[in-house]
């Protein structure tokens, strides 16, 4: 979010349960709504081909985030 008042562009990559402390902090600093990635919990017990299948998941959104 810092970031981002700097002009770069950012976005948070977080797990569902992490989804309220997130929004609560984002509203803290003054911006509520601030978007985020969120993908399942846990990813600790994902494999390399489970993290690259996470990573195609959230690509796009990503990307979108950023630009």
């Amino acid at each position: 979010m810092l970031l981002e008042e700097a002009g770069v562009p950012a976005t948070v990559l977080i797990t569902e349960p992490f989804q309220g402390i997130v929004a609560s902090h984002a509203s803290k600093l003054g911006l509520p709504g601030y978007h985020s990635l969120v993908v399942p919990h846990p990813v600790w017990s994902r494999d390399e081909d489970g993290m690259r299948a996470l990573a195609r998941q959230v690509a796009d959104a990503a990307v979108a985030q950023l630009t």
